[in-house]
């Protein structure tokens, strides 16, 4: 399909119409930003994140032991959440998300009793692996021939689990912007992919940081798993988010406040 590819070519720069690798000029018709959190692309296309960038750091190790459930188990806690995931016959991961940047998962288990005494005695399978993990937002995905996707162009933090979903339907976008050699269309695209999930991730590291308004989310679902239901569905894309009334989200919020 005459793709090129320079693995391990180092871009230095670039202009309206060409970038620098590897101290060659390549000219380009489209440049796609898919350079991680810490774009350089995003940064030499002037095309910066909003202020309020939402830091926090996530830890992840796998232990052999047996599954215990085939389900996803996610642990709240004081500034911290803990994702339990079976990950073979005789694997989990644990990961950890935190506020803090002294927390490891060891610190962190004595915060979750039920959960350390599962995994007490279990041997570990990898060493512990860390990365910053960020909720934010650029102020545009697109500047002339250049555009971001992934989290290049904004991202969540790891507690909406949304992360390479949200990446592969921008992509889909930003391909079809492509064709059609419009990367507004992909510009309005991207806005309306991530509103939804953008609210969604403000709430849930609000409930992260407020041990009261997680006991009011947490005990409204536990009386009410039909709009729990209803909420994934939403998150996950299953349902459109113009089938959500305005009725709906009002009495979501009361209900909150009298669980």
């Amino acid at each position: 399909m005459g793709v090129e590819f320079l693995w391990g070519g180092r871009v230095t720069g670039l202009d309206s119409s060409g970038v620098r690798i590897d101290g060659m000029r390549h000219l380009f018709r489209w440049l796609v930003g898919a350079d991680g959190r810490d774009s350089a692309v995003r940064k030499w296309a002037r095309l910066n994140t909003r202020g309020g960038r939402h830091r926090r750091f996530g830890f992840r190790r796998h232990y052999l032991i047996t599954p215990w459930t085939d389900m996803v188990e996610v642990y709240w806690g004081e500034r911290c959440q803990m994702f339990v995931t079976p990950t073979g016959s005789e694997e989990v991961s644990v990961s950890l998300l935190t506020s803090d940047p002294q927390m490891r998962i060891d610190r962190a288990l004595p915060h979750f009793p039920s959960l350390a005494r599962r995994l007490h005695g279990a041997a570990t399978l990898t060493t512990e692996l860390g990365a910053v993990t960020a909720f934010e937002r650029a102020r545009a995905v697109v500047r002339g021939k250049i555009a971001l996707v992934g989290d290049a162009s904004g991202s969540v933090d790891g507690i909406a689990g949304l992360g390479l979903s949200l990446a592969f339907q921008q992509a889909i976008f930003l391909g079809e912007a492509l064709a059609r050699k419009d990367l507004e269309y992909y510009q309005a695209a991207h806005r309306r992919i991530c509103k939804i999930p953008t609210r969604l991730n403000r709430v849930l590291l609000l409930m992260s940081e407020s041990a009261w308004m997680r006991r009011k989310v947490l005990r409204l679902f536990a009386k009410s798993p039909g709009m729990f239901g209803a909420l994934i569905s939403l998150h996950t894309g299953q349902r459109a988010p113009e089938e959500l009334k305005a009725g709906e989200v009002i009495d979501l919020g009361w209900r909150v406040l009298w669980a």
